[in-house]
């Protein structure tokens, strides 16, 4: 371990000691979940149009931006899982002084990216089968609830986005030329999911499904080599836009399960683990 996370566990361990109960740092973590726009194309949606996330105008804290760096390298799986985070490696990876490195790793330790342990310092989070199954079974079960309530409160707006992003994803392939996921196919596949539920009345329920999302989208940068490349991806997202414009929530909720389920079923037969453990 290096000298400068010594330090900052020291002093971790100091404040610990003279801290009040506070919240918990789950309590935290959702919180700052629900309340932060993610860098990735996960914006809280609306009933309206999607558009892919804009740089705002206004100036960021060094901190911010530092941690939707950090953020973005874990799930594109450029920071490996279970990888050491140094400080002295960070600072040179990111131009960053010590101390907005410090505050950025502790509200990725938050949100459950990355870990601390005691006397080890900081690790990238790991990952596993089993987490990757947890991950798809409660996503399957969330973004159920939140397409049922949209398309129970769902418009005419509502179901002419669902359409329009279906239509922009379906005239893009989903793999570059090298054989990488093609950003711009993420981007408008994120936008496609993210529109099935816009019109949800639970509107807290949005930003659980978009962490949910988000945990989906590292393991499926991990394990792009394991991925079935032969599958219709455009046929299944158009018979779950089919199901879902025509109210029918039962057999839209059937197909969007059996479409998370079918990708893990995938990874999780086919994956090397052992490689992760």
């Amino acid at each position: 371990m290096d000298r400068d996370t010594v330090d900052f566990l020291r002093n971790s361990r100091q404040k610990s000691a003279t801290a009040g109960t506070g919240e918990t740092r789950y309590n935290a973590g959702i919180r700052m979940r629900a309340s932060r726009r993610s860098p990735l194309a996960f914006p809280v949606v609306s009933s309206g149009a999607v558009h892919p996330s804009k740089t705002s105008p206004v100036s960021r804290t060094l901190t911010s931006d530092l941690f939707d760096r950090i953020r973005l390298d874990i799930l594109h799986c450029k920071l490996r899982p279970g990888s050491k985070l140094l400080f002295r490696d960070l600072r040179t990876l990111y131009g960053s002084g010590q101390s907005p490195l410090r505050e950025a790793l502790m509200r990725l330790a938050a949100e459950q990216l990355v870990v601390l342990e005691d006397h080890k310092g900081f690790r990238v989070a790991p990952v596993s089968a089993d987490e990757l199954v947890d991950i798809a079974r409660t996503r399957c079960q969330l973004e159920g609830l939140a397409v049922r309530s949209a398309v129970e409160k769902g418009d005419d707006e509502w179901e002419a986005n669902i359409i329009a992003r279906f239509h922009e994803l379906s005239k893009r392939p989903t793999y570059t030329a090298d054989g990488q996921l093609d950003p711009e196919w993420e981007r408008r596949h994120d936008a496609f999911h993210q529109a099935l539920y816009a019109a949800c009345e639970m509107r807290s329920l949005i930003p659980f499904c978009q962490v949910l999302a988000e945990r989906a989208y590292r393991y499926r940068h991990l394990l792009l080599e394991s991925v079935d490349r032969k599958r219709d991806h455009r046929g299944e997202h158009e018979a779950i836009q089919k199901a879902i414009v025509s109210r029918d929530a039962d057999t839209g909720i059937t197909l969007l399960q059996h479409h998370y389920l079918r990708t893990v079923e995938t990874l999780v037969a086919s994956a090397n683990w052992n490689e992760f453990a």
